[in-house]
């Protein structure tokens, strides 16, 4: 393969869990916004713009795959969180703050957190994070879904598999 970075972060993807690809959406929406802090410390204003721009990109995929039919409470506190998220990454955009990203990123590493230690959960049960609240199954429609199918503690709603190629993460 010409890209051996580009190639390994496919694979990781295709061999995650659908938790571990929430964190995955939420360590590259973190990753953005610190770049974005960079940027604007740096004042370098097009380099702020396409890092706030991939960050409101993941938060709006995050938020878009919610499943609030099963995912109940969560998936509402979980949107209100991404829309809350997507309105201060433009208030810092516009005001250039980087107090205000530094503040998201916090509030969003807290939340990834308890996605990653429920996707280290030894138990096939619905996980529950360091908070305490239960991620509940069916809380995020896969997309794609995953390439062996997950039981009871899957907070993903089936979807087809995807055909090779067809999405791709960057860094």
């Amino acid at each position: 393969m010409r890209h051996p970075a580009q190639a390994y972060r496919q694979f990781s993807v295709q061999g995650a869990t659908p938790l571990g690809l929430v964190v995955m959406l939420y360590d590259g929406a973190i990753a953005a916004l610190q770049r974005a802090v960079a940027a604007i410390e740096a004042h370098d204003i097009p380099m702020k713009c396409t890092h706030l721009n991939r960050a409101q990109a993941i938060l709006a995929q995050l938020e878009g795959t919610l499943n609030f039919e099963v995912g109940g409470e969560v998936a509402k506190t979980l949107k209100a969180l991404y829309v809350h998220a997507r309105a201060q990454a433009l208030k810092a955009s516009i005001e250039n703050s980087p107090e205000i990203l530094r503040t998201l990123i916090e509030k969003l590493s807290t939340v990834r957190e308890a996605w990653y230690e429920a996707d280290h959960q030894p138990s096939a049960s619905p996980s529950t994070p360091a908070g305490g609240g239960t991620i509940q199954e069916g809380l995020y429609e896969a997309q794609p879904s995953p390439p062996e199918p997950h039981g009871e503690g899957s907070p993903y709603a089936p979807s087809p598999t995807p055909k090779p190629g067809s999405w791709r993460m960057s860094a």
